[in-house]
């Protein structure tokens, strides 16, 4: 299991008919009608959206998905607080033949730190935790680096995978749970993986060779441990605070961070490509969830990222202040990492400046990312791994892709 970000490289394109007929056959899927996911778009800020048709853009996803062995895909652009055109593509469920719309729930992966890193950086404006003390402050135990016993820890570091927390998957290989959630708790995952005596705890791998602020190491854990300090801070479930702080405001209706919040049957099952065809796989789930486990339609990933895009602030509501969102923009430890910041981070797509999140799982490759010089963002969501430059290639095709209006 991974819940790495997956690699940025270039390519090409996407769809909104559910697949080919020649991908339909070469999946052993031939007998399964091929009609295009059209829909009554969402509600938008009070206003009925019309979805502009993209012909071209659609025709270039299903090329894409057909070359790439994508199973089901859902797109979206932003442009400046327009959420501008969404679609789904192909299946969320091949055996039951379920068509992907923007509606449709995916598993965000690693793109769901974006958001756990709002939500940290909210308790942070809220006055309710302090992005530069010391989490033992915060946190019903203590933690403290082999290498550096008595250093802080603080999420500024962890939302910048500074903290010097490493993710040992010989031990987190073991917390997944096919078909449900998690039964373990956040806070006790993380006491038993990072304090001396419990039961998942190896000073050696659980951390860094270095001290916290002391080298860059991309840690899901880390990042877990960031959303569990503001579950202790706050009193409340991590969860319970993004659906009242970001989810609710945004309108995010159809997104939760645990399956048992969904209608199974509704959201996107990973898939993987065996023998010639799509094997659908079963959900599954593991107790730092903040890392990596949110499933949200593409509509509701776009909203929140037209909000961070708005210094913030969305149509439906203002969820983060101008110069706190500023703030996760900012490279936090350039000489660690000069593109990292608070749970986003920037890179190059063809010479341009992007700042954004992706992330891979078994049976699932998303992305969000925008262009600040052009103002526009796009969302991608797969229920498979992208092969070589898949998600790039859908970058560039909605990058290009021209709207109107």
């Amino acid at each position: 299991m991974l819940r790495t970000p997956a690699p940025t490289p270039p390519t090409v394109s996407l769809p909104p008919a559910l697949l080919s007929a020649s991908l339909l056959a070469a999946c052993g899927l031939g007998g399964v009608p091929v009609e295009a996911n059209d829909e009554t778009p969402p509600s938008d800020a009070g206003a009925a959206l019309d979805w502009p048709e993209l012909a071209e853009v659609d025709a270039e996803l299903t090329a894409l998905m057909e070359d790439h062995r994508i199973p089901g895909l859902a797109a979206c652009i932003v442009e400046g607080d327009r959420l501008a055109w969404c679609q789904g593509y192909g299946y969320a469920d091949a055996d039951r033949g379920l068509p992907v719309t923007s509606q449709t729930p995916f598993l965000l992966a690693s793109v769901s730190k974006a958001v756990a890193a709002t939500a940290v950086v909210q308790g942070h404006e809220q006055g309710v935790l302090d992005l530069d003390e010391d989490i033992d402050e915060v946190l019903p135990f203590a933690v403290s680096h082999p290498e550096a016993p008595g250093r802080a820890i603080t999420p500024r570091m962890l939302l910048a995978h500074t903290g010097g927390i490493d993710d040992n998957w010989d031990v987190l290989d073991d917390t997944y749970v096919d078909g449900a959630d998690s039964p373990v708790a956040l806070l006790d995952f993380l006491e038993s993986y990072l304090v001396p005596g419990g039961s998942r705890y190896d000073e050696v791998w659980n951390y860094t060779e270095l001290g916290p602020g002391e080298e860059s190491t991309y840690s899901n854990v880390g990042a877990a441990l960031a959303a569990g300090s503001l579950e202790a801070a706050s009193g409340q479930p991590f969860a319970a605070w993004c659906e009242q702080e970001i989810f609710a405001p945004l309108g995010m209706e159809g997104s939760a961070w645990f399956l048992s919040e969904l209608d199974e049957d509704t959201v996107a099952r990973p898939h993987e490509w065996r023998a010639g065809g799509f094997e659908v796989l079963d959900h599954y789930g593991f107790p730092d969830y903040p890392s990596g486990q949110l499933r949200a339609p593409a509509v509701d990933v776009a909203r929140f990222l037209r909000a961070a895009m708005g210094g913030g602030a969305g149509p439906e509501a203002r969820i983060l202040g101008a110069e706190a969102q500023a703030e996760m923009l900012e490279v936090a430890w350039p000489e660690l990492d000069p593109d990292q910041g608070l749970g986003w981070y920037r890179w190059e797509l063809d010479g341009e400046t992007v700042w954004g999140h992706n992330g891979g799982e078994v049976g699932a490759s998303t992305e969000i990312l925008w262009w600040p010089e052009r103002d526009r963002g796009v969302v991608v969501l797969m229920n498979a791994e992208g092969r070589g430059n898949t998600l790039v290639a859908a970058e560039r095709i909605l990058r290009d892709a021209p709207l109107g209006g």
